[in-house]
């Protein structure tokens, strides 16, 4: 230890023999921490814990670190994370409280909040920080190393300069407490200045909402199988979102309270405007854009940018991270909002590799460990299990098997422009149809274990329909000459023409008797509109003086 001669004007300084993890970090001294009996210089000032952390000199390389040194450096990054998240808030409020909005030190959007074991947040996150949730150990010795991805190591570099410079001293963060178990608060979450949800607006009071929701839970979302009514009450998604809140009420209303739809529509695009101009991120955000293109007008054409802007933010939010095996010591309330993400998810990928089909765009959410495993993804909710969660499992398998066809025609069409086909098509619809089948078989044996209503087979038999005639379809050419045609052509138009009348007999029967035709969502308005147009060519491509059981014994020549 060296100080300065007594005759110095200026006081010792006294230089640790070790450095904290801050100043270790920056590569700087670490100045007036006394050996860890107290906070260096650059740590009072920057408001951060100082932490003195064992060296790991010697530590050979690719070994791991003891589970003390892990927590330290979590500690660190999260402490690190914190504070810039402060710094920039200090600038711009992401969530302004609004002052006809009842205040509480605990409320879901008046402070920050810490994350909890999966890796989410209750506070908005603002567009300028990022907000990605990292998992703890994705940074340390795994593939996914900061030199390997260049905006990690911009990010790294940030911080580290950041430290450097030493930022001007900060008052410290006020810690809210959470409970991992339960919600503290199920307060209306703050609107910001000048925005209203349809509560506040005076349009409904809490329990019409109450009512709509049971509405929408039973007939609005066994379409789309994106809620929990268990943890999606009216208090619950209020403390959450006032977006999702507003938009579930719009969606509501448009078919049981017409007089309302309007104003609630313009509520919630006004909230949508400016969820995407702050950079507001959460679970419950993805699912208000999603819901935002379910039932949406005519007119409105911002389904593929509405699902793309979903479809990164489920990405930045690691929604898709797979867990082999359930926290331990997880709750029924954490079980539920786990579950929830993940649900998010899949109900996401399906919604994108359904656009890609009906676009011909290409899909955004590739195929990651979370949904090659989530074939017995319901399995793992619980008991009983939900019949919902059976149609999300089985959907994202069978889009599963339409994008693996799909690309394979896609391909074999590129080639034909260059005259180069090594895509054999009869080979390929083979194969799809037999994994069409035995995805049939497969999830109504599911549904049957999970006691499903004659709406759920109805429904799922309708998805795997319109997919058969979808891909049927790339085998019936028309560009070929009908002297040309083999019989793998017949069958691929049998199969189609079979397909759309069966879709649209689920459609026109099935649903009308349960009484649900009206509640489904676009993607069911697209499958039966594609299957009438399909027969319509069909029948009008054929000669005009066959009749209509002519017709039928030639698209079912088995007969």
């Amino acid at each position: 230890m060296f100080t300065k001669p007594h005759s110095s004007s200026k006081a010792p300084i006294v230089r640790n023999p070790r450095a904290c993890t801050v100043c270790r970090a920056a590569k700087m001294k670490c100045v007036g921490a006394e050996d860890g009996l107290k906070s260096c210089q650059r740590c009072t000032r920057t408001g951060v814990e100082c932490v003195f952390e064992k060296h790991r000199r010697g530590r050979k390389p690719g070994s791991k670190l003891s589970e003390a040194s892990k927590m330290l450096r979590r500690l660190e990054k999260g402490l690190n994370t914190a504070k810039l998240k402060q710094s920039d808030s200090s600038l711009s409020t992401v969530f302004p409280a609004d002052p006809r909005t009842p205040q509480a030190d605990n409320t879901q959007f008046g402070g920050l909040q810490s994350s909890d074991a999966y890796g989410s947040t209750d506070g908005y996150a603002a567009s300028s920080v990022s907000s990605r949730t990292v998992d703890p150990e994705e940074e340390e010795d795994g593939e996914r190393s900061d030199e390997k991805f260049p905006a990690k190591l911009i990010r790294r570099e940030n911080s580290f300069f950041r430290t450097i410079l030493n930022p001007e001293h900060k008052s410290p963060m006020l810690h809210v407490p959470r409970n991992p178990y339960l919600p503290q608060s199920l307060r209306p979450a703050p609107l910001p200045i000048g925005y209203n949800d349809p509560i506040t607006a005076g349009l409904i009071n809490e329990n019409k909402a109450k009512i709509l929701f049971d509405a929408i839970f039973l007939r609005l979302n066994p379409f789309i199988n994106l809620f929990d009514p268990a943890l999606h009450s009216v208090a619950y998604v209020r403390s959450k979102c006032p977006l999702l809140f507003t938009t579930l009420i719009m969606a509501g209303c448009k078919f049981f309270e017409p007089s309302l739809y309007k104003e609630c529509l313009r509520l919630a695009n006004d909230l949508a405007v400016r969820a995407f101009a702050e950079g507001w991120k959460r679970v419950e955000v993805i699912q208000a854009f999603s819901c935002l293109t379910y039932w949406r007008e005519q007119e409105d054409n911002r389904t593929w940018m509405y699902i793309g802007y979903a479809c990164r933010m489920a990405v930045e939010l690691g929604l898709n991270r797979y867990h082999a095996k359930p926290p331990a010591h997880e709750t029924e309330f954490q079980l539920r909002e786990r579950r929830n993400r993940e649900r998010t998810y899949l109900v996401l990928f399906v919604h994108d590799r359904s656009l890609s089909m009906q676009t011909g765009r290409h899909w955004m959410l590739p195929e990651d460990d979370f949904i090659r495993h989530s074939d017995t993804w319901h399995e793992q909710g619980g008991t009983p299990i939900r019949c919902e969660d059976v149609i999300v499992s089985a959907f994202a398998q069978l889009r599963r098997i339409a994008t693996e066809a799909t690309d394979m025609f896609h391909t074999n069409r590129s080639l034909s422009d260059g005259g180069n086909s090594q895509v054999n098509i009869d080979m390929v619809l083979k194969n799809c149809n037999a994994k069409l089948a035995l995805w049939t078989s497969t999830w109504d044996h599911e549904m049957r274990k999970a006691n499903g209503e004659s709406f759920h087979f109805s429904f799922t038999n309708l998805f795997c329909l319109y997919s058969s005639l979808f891909l049927n379809s790339f085998g019936v050419q028309s560009s070929v000459p009908p002297a040309n045609r083999t019989n793998s052509h017949v069958r691929a138009l049998s199969a189609c023409f079979e397909n759309a009348l069966n879709v649209l007999g689920i459609a026109s029967k099935d649903f009308r008797e349960f009484g649900v035709l009206r509640y489904g969502q676009e993607t069911t308005s697209v499958m039966t509109a594609y299957s009438a147009i399909f027969l319509l060519k069909v029948i009008n491509a054929l000669p005009p003086n066959l009749s209509k059981v002519d017709v039928l014994v030639l698209a079912t020549p088995e007969l």
